[in-house]
């Protein structure tokens, strides 16, 4: 996990520059785009995702986090709609966020 120091603070995350594949080994920070790796689809009303490839977040320690694209139907639908974000399902989740490890 990288962190960023500074004078008063200290910043704990996920650093890493989007890569085009995956590191061989998992001893430290990634992202990169892989292939959709799920069997269902996330839906908001009549629109279901679209994503062909995702972003692939990995640290040690915390594991795995997968989003959405910013080409994928569900993410335009709410640029379209910025309303939808106020219902109380997508109170304290990023619409962008799919699954995380645990």
């Amino acid at each position: 996990m990288g962190c960023l120091i500074g004078e008063n603070m200290m910043i704990c995350g996920n650093f890493a520059k989007m890569s085009q594949e995956k590191p061989k080994g998992y001893d430290r920070d990634y992202k990169c785009f892989v292939p959709y790796p799920f069997k269902w689809r996330q839906k908001i009303g009549t629109v279901e995702c679209d994503c062909i490839e995702v972003e692939e977040h990995f640290q040690p320690w915390y594991g795995f986090d997968w989003f959405h694209r910013e080409a994928c139907a569900i993410l335009k639908h709410i640029k379209a709609h910025p309303g939808i974000l106020n219902l109380q399902q997508f109170v304290e989740l990023d619409p962008r966020h799919i699954a995380s490890s645990e």
